[in-house]
């Protein structure tokens, strides 16, 4: 997994969805929830809770495969939403890290940003169909111009 705190983009690794990736998976988190050793990162268990956080209805996870992090062969998607949730259901403590942390803190201060919905709003009005974004880009270069036929004309003038 990797962070760009630049685009406030989370590159998550595709994960093939098979009828055994439950048990993989557990036994993966249960290894590195009980391992003495300091060299285990806990990057499984960090991908567990990213994605149980990500997956609540099968909505989510359409986005997740159209954007091609999740390929499910499962079949149901309801089936693999369940997996996910009932995944997590056990206490899986993640190590406190300066990535983890500062990627929760932009994503979250992303999320909460006044300017967010106002974003999208606008993109939504005016970028949503390609004939309106035409014509709203042939009106404002109509109006630069014409902006600049009238000051061409003033400034013949004097």
């Amino acid at each position: 997994m990797r962070y760009d705190k630049k685009k406030l983009q989370i590159d998550l690794p595709k994960l093939v969805v098979e009828d055994d990736t439950e048990d993989v998976l557990r036994n993966l988190v249960a290894h590195e929830q009980t391992s003495s050793t300091r060299r285990s990162s806990g990057d499984f268990s960090t991908y567990a809770v990213i994605m149980d956080a990500l997956i609540d209805t099968p909505e989510d996870l359409a986005i997740l495969t159209k954007a091609r992090v999740i390929d499910n062969h499962l079949g149901d998607d309801e089936r693999l939403v369940k997996m996910w949730n009932k995944l997590c259901d056990t206490n899986i403590v993640i190590k406190s890290c300066e990535r983890w942390d500062e990627m929760t803190r932009d994503v979250l201060e992303h999320y909460h940003s006044p300017w967010r919905p106002m974003y999208v709003e606008f993109y939504d009005t005016f970028f949503s169909r390609p004939w309106f974004t035409a014509s709203l880009t042939t009106a404002i270069l109509i109006l630069i111009l014409t902006f600049l036929q009238t000051f061409y004309t003033i400034l013949g003038y004097y």
